[in-house]
């Protein structure tokens, strides 16, 4: 009887193990609109900025930022990159990243506004190394406030 308890738990432990392994999401999108969405993200994120909306502008950092983040682990090699996007991510984005972030918290929006015109002239920056012909807006600047 113990011995069918023991095989029964590993079995039902042998599946769980199982389905975890095979839950796990991939990117299937390329790197191009990966960063399609960043726009997206960055956009949106200096439009709530400028608006002075810490609660949105936090959940669009946190969401630009963990899909960096896949991107990362996701794009070791491209056509357009000469290193792997993690360097970029850890070199040129995640410093802005973590300024914003700690602006946000204090709801310092100068230093938030701040951290997000350097993250975009990282990006765009990158851009002009990579010879890819898009430009990140900065969507803080007054001459935006028309639109919105």
């Amino acid at each position: 009887m113990k011995i069918l308890s023991v095989i029964t738990c590993f079995l039902c432990f042998s599946m769980l193990c199982y389905q975890c392994q095979n839950t796990v999401e991939t990117n299937i999108k390329d790197l191009d609109q990966n960063m399609q969405d960043m726009s997206m993200y960055h956009d949106n994120l200096g439009i709530h900025l400028r608006l002075r909306d810490a609660d949105y502008s936090s959940w669009l950092l946190e969401g630009m930022d963990s899909s960096l983040q896949v991107i990362a682990t996701q794009f070791d090699q491209h056509r357009k990159l000469t290193d792997p996007f993690e360097k970029s991510y850890e070199k040129r984005l995640l410093p802005s990243i973590n300024i914003m972030r700690k602006a946000l918290h204090a709801k310092d929006f100068p230093s938030a506004i701040a951290g997000y015109r350097v993250l975009t002239k990282k990006c765009n920056g990158c851009h002009i190394d990579h010879d890819i012909d898009k430009t990140v807006m900065d969507l803080t600047d007054p001459e935006y406030n028309k639109e919105y």
